[in-house]
Formats: C-alpha cells, structure tokens, sequence
C-alpha cells in the first residue's frame, strides 16, 4: 500500500485522483486539521502535531510514501513539520510548479523559498526523491481543456502517470537496460511519449544525467520483431551527455503507452546558474 499525503486546494483533485487506485491510501490535509493562516510563518507556528499525528496514524516507518504540495500557497509552511512527522518512512515529494505569472508577489515569494528547500533537502538524503511537475507544460501536451474540467484533467494524467511509473517498479520487465541511480541523483520529472516517439516531459529538467524509457507493451505488439530495434533505436537518438536506459513491460491494453523519467543530482533554479556540483 503506497500512502499520499496532500496539502490544501493545490493538491486536492491530485488526491482525489488517487483514490481510483487501490493501491493507494489517501490523506488529505486542509483548512479542518492546519487552520486558515495568512503567511507560512504562520501556519509552522500555529501547526499542531497531535492534530497531524492522528490524521496520519497509519503510516508508519516501513510506509512508502508521496507527498504532495503545490508551490506558492502560505499553507505550504506546514511542510517541514508534516515531513518531520514523516521522517522514518520512505518519501518522495510530488512537487507542483504553479503557473507563476497568476501568482502575486508573496506567492512567488513563498514558491520560491519552498522550490529550493525541498530539493536542498532531498539532495541531502533525508527524503527519498523530488518529482517537479510543471503544470502549465503538462496544460501545453494536453492542448485545450474545458474549463468545467480542467484541473480535474490536468490531475488525472498527473497521477495517471505516475501510477504506471510506480507499476512498472512493481513487476518484472520483459527486459531492461536499467541501472541503479547514483546515490545523489534525486531530482526528477515524468514524461511520455506519443505515437511518433516526441518526447513531452512535465518539467524542463536542467542538466538530465539519468533517463529511463518504459514502454508497457501488449502482447499482440510483443510479437513484433522489430520493437527491440526500435525502442534501442530511440536510445541512441538520446542525448550523448545523459545516460539512458529502457525497460519493456508486458501489458494488459489494447495499445501500448509510453512513459519517460529523468533525473539529475543539480537543484533546479530560476535562472541558468548551477546551484551545486555536478557528478
């Protein structure tokens, strides 16, 4: 059982995207259990463990778990006490990157400081990974969404494919080139590839040292014999500056889907400048 942890609006219709899967036990942390604060110096101050502890009991330090949070919220100070609370389990941060220019000056201010301490953290191995999600390039491969729907869209192949991904990790691949990470590569995105191999990956990751195509094949397309040479064919059409790898699993589908993940040891920042050293 994997457990998802969100706070406030941000993460709301991810958690409830969630809840299609069984695998996956909810918990979502609002208004009720944080309280309604104006900054997030004043949510961490106002933050009760005892409230938190008891929403959060079943999770214990043999627990898998994905914590979600969307960037420029004050809410989001409550962060580092519900990690904290979290510390003994395996976790990894779904981070979700706002469309900044609808933010104001505090949020952006807020998403800032929250978009380098969580990756500052991770790097230093205290958490599992980081996954950035940018939603205005998830929006972009989607193309025109109706507005009724819309973030309920956006949700649905977020968590979508996130869930394939955590999948994949859980059954054996009918073959893989796959490598174990360096320790310190712990910042990554998601992606996905269409029908004619294009790559649209839901953040820009700076400085990709690791990428893994996963491609979930029916059996009908596992009889081709020209699908090993065309999944190593998209291997070496990669970038000569990032390691990459395939792994092939066998699907219960009437078409194949396609998933990439990258990742880096180098914090993302706003501009160009590299925040740390590279391997």
């Amino acid at each position: 059982m994997y457990n998802v942890v969100g706070i406030g609006e941000g993460a709301k219709n991810l958690i409830e995207s969630f809840e299609q899967y069984k695998e996956y036990k909810t918990y979502h942390l609002g208004e009720d259990v944080l309280g309604d604060f104006s900054s997030m110096t004043d949510y961490e101050s106002n933050f009760s463990v005892t409230a938190v502890k008891k929403v959060l009991k079943g999770i214990d330090e043999n627990s898998e778990v994905l914590y979600i949070v969307e960037g420029g919220g004050d809410i989001t100070g409550v962060s580092l006490r519900i990690l904290d609370i979290l510390k003994k389990a395996s976790v990894t941060i779904l981070y979700i990157v706002p469309d900044r220019s609808a933010l104001n000056e505090q949020e952006r201010e807020n998403e800032d400081l929250t978009f380098r301490a969580f990756q500052d953290i991770v790097r230093s191995g205290a958490l599992k990974q980081i996954i950035l999600i940018d939603l205005e390039r998830v929006e972009t491969f989607l193309g025109d969404i109706p507005l009724e729907n819309y973030d309920k869209v956006l949700a649905h192949n977020i968590v979508n494919t996130f869930a394939m991904l955590n999948y994949f990790d859980h059954i054996d691949p009918v073959k893989t080139t796959k490598k174990k990470l360096p320790v310190a590569v712990r910042i990554s995105t998601l992606g996905l590839l269409n029908a004619e191999e294009e790559e649209f990956m839901f953040y820009d990751l700076k400085h990709t040292k690791d990428k893994e195509y996963c491609y979930g094949v029916t059996d009908k397309e596992m009889k081709k014999s020209s699908l090993l040479r065309e999944v190593r064919n998209k291997i070496k059409s990669a970038s000569k500056e990032t390691r990459c790898y395939y792994s092939i699993y066998l699907i219960d589908s009437e078409e194949n889907q396609k998933y990439i993940r990258a990742h880096t040891d180098i914090c993302q920042v706003r501009n160009e400048k590299i925040d740390g050293t590279g391997a």
